[in-house]
C-alpha cells in the first residue's frame, strides 16, 4: 500500500512518530544498560523530585497506582531506590535514590544525551530552540483546551 503523502506531512503524525522512534531508540539503548523506560522515567522523577510518594509519582508518570507499585517494588528489589514512611502520612511511603540509583540515573542521561544528539544531527541551534518554541505553544495550546473542546476534537 503506497504511503499517503499528506499523513507524512500532517505535523500530529510527525510528532507521533518522531516521540515512537525516540521512545523505542531509547528503551533499545537502555535495554543494554539493564533498565526499562517505565524505570528510568521513575528514576528521573525520584530524582528531580526526592522523597516523592508513590501517588505523586502515579500521577507524573501518568499511569496507575498498580503500575508505579510494580515499577517501584522492583527498583527497591534492585537496590537503586530506598523506601521509607511519610511522616505526614502513616499509610503513605516515600522513594529516594539510592548511591546506585543515582548511578544508573547518570548512565540514563548520558544516553539521553547521546540520543537527542544524534536525533538532532544537522538542526543548528536557532533550528531547535525554534523547534522547541512551537512545540511549546502546541503542547499549551492542548493543554488550554476545556473538556467540551477537547471532547470535539
Amino acid at each position: 500500500m503506497p504511503q499517503d503523502p499528506t499523513r507524512e506531512n500532517s505535523i500530529g503524525y510527525l510528532i507521533y512518530e518522531v516521540a515512537r522512534l525516540m521512545r523505542r531508540r531509547f528503551e533499545d539503548e537502555a535495554s543494554v544498560h539493564g533498565f526499562t523506560l517505565p524505570q528510568w522515567r521513575a528514576l528521573a522523577e525520584i530524582y528531580r523530585t526526592e522523597g516523592l510518594a508513590q501517588v505523586s509519582l502515579a500521577a507524573a508518570l501518568d499511569v496507575d497506582q498498580m503500575t508505579v507499585s510494580g515499577i517501584v517494588s522492583r527498583l527497591e528489589k534492585r537496590g537503586l531506590i530506598d523506601r521509607y514512611p511519610d511522616p505526614n502520612d502513616s499509610r503513605a511511603k516515600l522513594a529516594k535514590l539510592t548511591p546506585a540509583g543515582l548511578a544508573l540515573v547518570t548512565d540514563a542521561k548520558n544516553v539521553g544525551r547521546a540520543l537527542y544528539e544524534n536525533a538532532l544531527d544537522g538542526l543548528s541551534p536557532a533550528d531547535r530552540e525554534t523547534m522547541a518554541a512551537q512545540l511549546r505553544l502546541i503542547r499549551d495550546n492542548l493543554n488550554s483546551m476545556t473538556t467540551q473542546q477537547k471532547e470535539s476534537a
